[in-house]
């Protein structure tokens, strides 16, 4: 760790010195009730203001961590730790802090140096405890991305030599087993499962009939059968955890988890709203971090809002649904969308509701924390939050007519309409044309917002045709106009941002062993897809991606390359290739090249021109215009 001394001024008196403490001493206290009162955004700046009067109290900068994480700055947050650290080097709960901070910001940044700096680290950290659960998880989702679920093992192996039977390090070992045998695929999974099942069922029948069985012990036996899909004996053994004097923080994420499954099973089941209720009043009762406390306020919002569900809204739910609703807002972070949205549709405290829209509008233009999910840089991010504002705007406009200010909603829903065109804003727009008795101006509204791309707004195009005395057929006849204008708008916008970006080295082998170097490729333009066996858009995509590859079969200009990443063993790949009748070579990124590529996103396809630069990245799979896009983007890299 990069050890670091903050020296104090020679010059300072001792009345300042006091002054300083006393001041301090009131930030702690007064962002402590910011938390408590939701306000998290000026706790974290007052938390920071605390750890600038007072830079040797470890506390403010684990304060400060902890916030920064809440709003997913893990850099950030992650320097934050490691200052804690610096001043109390055995704190189980910095390194708790600290091996998740380093874990999401390798994952953020694209950068495999927060990664590597967590597993050179991990010794010392598991030195200082073993019983955090949650470091060992961020070590070995670190480790997979890195491709060094051998490097992560071998760091277990020496710690379980140091502390012999040690259960959690025992049950971290047995999830790193089973996760380098899902690599390789086959049978050896299966075979690993039944090996861990084995050892817990002997372990279990030790303690079965033991009524004091130490915490550690109860919480191998409920996290390994989880690991290996046995639920029953996993809840049986986790109702003794969390009853365990003892639990500490063992058992918060499996609770977690548990009751997240409930929640969900429930939801999807359509279990009546007062379970879902009581579940999330559960988990909101069990909720250990602040980031579980937000979600389950969210799921609470759901429960409670299954109740607004009738024909006519009771005033004790409506009352109850604002009330949750505002408390998701408090909490600032991507699920106030829902929210947001939840109170315009149902048109509760418009006045109230306008005021929240204004700021989330505000928010996203100020950039501030908790708006907007940071994992997007440069055009891409500029982009979600344009579509963000648009949002929230369009809530704003909404609301407008609500209040009976039709002419400023229509001004409004206007401007988004011509300024930032978009399915969204187009949509936006008709639906308020239509409902003002405008039916001609809706079905030109929703003709476009057809040609970009969303086929389900016909019936609303239909009704507005019929509106304005038009037969069906109208809707088609218009679209036949507007979609090829459309599509060339979007092709043109669909090239993005021009990356300028050095590919990294590539030196990886395809599924015959052959080796395959960028570097041999020099004068050509290469298209890289990554993509995994377990996504979904990732599998869809390869229709049209081999389309695109047989396109280019006699072009000695342009080569094709697929990346199998992400847990994409071995075995599964062959087996999909056999099954599909693939003949394409599939790499394998055994050494998390992903992360050098900078992508955070699968199926993503990275555009490399002769020179060896990174122009263009297509994240995502868009069938529309996808021959398109792709002649366009290699027909650009043939100039340079």
């Amino acid at each position: 760790m990069n050890r670091f001394r903050v020296l104090s001024f020679a010059g300072l008196s001792v009345l300042a010195g006091c002054a300083n403490a006393r001041s301090h001493a009131a930030l702690m206290a007064d962002a402590e009730a910011d938390i408590e009162a939701i306000r998290l955004e000026r706790a974290m700046a007052r938390f920071d203001s605390a750890r600038t009067a007072a830079p040797d109290d470890a506390e403010a900068h684990r304060q400060y961590a902890t916030m920064a994480d809440y709003f997913n700055l893990f850099a950030e947050a992650s320097r934050a730790w490691e200052r804690a650290l610096d001043l109390e080097p055995g704190d189980p709960v910095s390194w708790d802090g600290y091996a998740r901070a380093l874990r999401w910001a390798g994952a953020f940044e694209t950068d495999r140096r927060y990664g590597e700096k967590l597993l050179d680290l991990l010794p010392e950290a598991l030195r200082a405890t073993t019983d955090r659960p949650m470091i060992y998880v961020s070590a070995l989702l670190a480790a997979r991305e890195l491709g060094d679920l051998g490097g992560y093992q071998a760091i277990l192996t020496e710690q379980l030599a140091a502390r012999p039977g040690d259960p959690v390090i025992l049950t971290a070992l047995a999830a790193a087993l089973v996760e380098a045998a899902d690599e390789e695929g086959g049978i050896r999974g299966q075979a690993v499962r039944d090996s861990i099942g084995a050892a817990l069922d002997a372990v279990g029948a030790i303690h079965e009939a033991v009524s004091e069985t130490p915490a550690p012990n109860l919480y191998r036996l409920a996290s390994g059968y989880d690991l290996i899909g046995r639920e029953e004996e996993s809840a049986r053994w986790l109702a003794r955890l969390v009853a365990a004097p003892d639990r500490g923080v063992l058992a918060d994420d499996l609770l977690a988890e548990d009751l997240s499954s409930d929640f969900q099973a429930a939801t999807y089941q359509g279990s009546p709203p007062e379970e879902l209720l009581w579940i999330a009043d559960e988990g909101l009762a069990a909720a250990a971090t602040l980031k579980n406390r937000a979600t389950w306020t969210t799921w609470r919002l759901i429960a409670v809002g299954q109740q607004a569900m009738g024909p006519e809204l009771d005033p004790e739910v409506a009352k109850a649904v604002f009330d949750a609703a505002l408390e998701v807002l408090a909490w600032q972070n991507t699920e106030q969308w829902m929210a947001l949205d939840g109170l315009v549709e149902l048109g509760l405290h418009p006045e109230v509701v306008l005021e929240k829209a204004i700021e989330a509008e505000e928010g996203l233009r100020a950039d501030r924390p908790g708006f907007l999910y940071p994992n997007s840089r440069g055009y891409e991010r500029e982009e979600r939050r344009q579509r963000a504002i648009d949002r929230a705007r369009i809530a704003q406009a909404r609301i407008l007519a609500q209040l009976g200010e039709t002419e400023a909603a229509g001004a409004l829903f206007e401007e988004l309409a011509t300024g930032s065109r978009s399915a969204q804003t187009l949509q936006a727009f008709g639906t308020h044309l239509l409902d003002t008795d405008r039916p001609g101006g809706a079905l030109d509204a929703f003709v476009e917002a057809i040609a970009f791309g969303s086929a389900r707004l016909r019936p609303l195009a239909e009704r507005a045709a019929a509106a304005a005395g038009l037969p069906p057929k109208a809707v088609e006849e218009r679209l036949a106009v507007r979609r090829p204008v459309v599509e060339a708008e979007m092709a043109e916008a669909a090239l993005g941002e021009r990356l300028d970006r050095v590919a990294p080295a590539l030196v990886l082998e395809d599924q015959h062993g052959v080796e395959w170097r960028l570097s041999d490729l020099a004068g050509k333009v290469v298209v890289l897809k990554f993509w995994a066996t377990w996504c979904l858009s990732c599998l869809a995509e390869f229709p049209d991606f081999i389309a695109s590859l047989e396109a280019y079969a006699g072009d000695e200009d342009v080569v094709f390359l697929t990346i199998a990443t992400w847990d994409s063993g071995r075995n599964e790949v062959g087996e999909l290739l056999a099954e599909e009748g693939y003949a394409f070579p599939v790499l394998f990124d055994d050494g998390g090249m992903a992360l050098d590529f900078e992508l955070r996103v699968i199926p993503a396809t990275l555009y490399v021109d002769p020179g060896g630069v990174i122009r263009f990245l297509q994240e995502g799979y868009r069938p529309a215009g996808y021959a398109e896009q792709m002649t366009r983007r290699i027909d650009a890299l043939r100039t340079q």
